[in-house]
């Protein structure tokens, strides 16, 4: 894959966070919420717990993801500027696999990112 250009980075990652939001929609709001702000989804747990964060990082083209004192960061790692696909260069996990695993393992939360 080649490099993103600046304007390929910012539609992919609006439509990724917008992705991330869109899976929260059967999610009651009352047990966590997704709230989105420019580049950013947090995922505010109602005070059960301190909020996660999903974030576009322009100058690094990354998604950012921030949850429990730990923190990820994806590359895109699709076949083209339209393919969802962010790996974290460091461990191989997928965004999506790895903010649905952590929802479901410390939030008890279930949640499908439709593809």
């Amino acid at each position: 894959m080649s490099e993103l250009t600046e304007r390929e980075f910012e539609a992919l990652a609006h439509r990724t966070l917008q992705r991330v939001v869109e899976a929260f929609d059967p999610v009651d709001p009352d047990e966590v919420e997704a709230v989105p702000s420019d580049g950013v989804v947090r995922l505010d747990f109602q005070g059960r717990r301190a909020p996660w964060v999903v974030n576009s990082q322009r100058g690094a083209k990354q998604i950012w993801l921030a949850a429990d004192r730990q923190a990820w960061h994806f590359a895109h790692a699709g076949e083209g500027p339209e393919d969802l696909r962010w790996v974290s260069p460091k461990t191989g996990e997928e965004l999506f696999e790895t903010l649905g695993r952590l929802l479901e393992e410390r939030a008890g939360v279930s949640v499908r990112f439709a593809p």
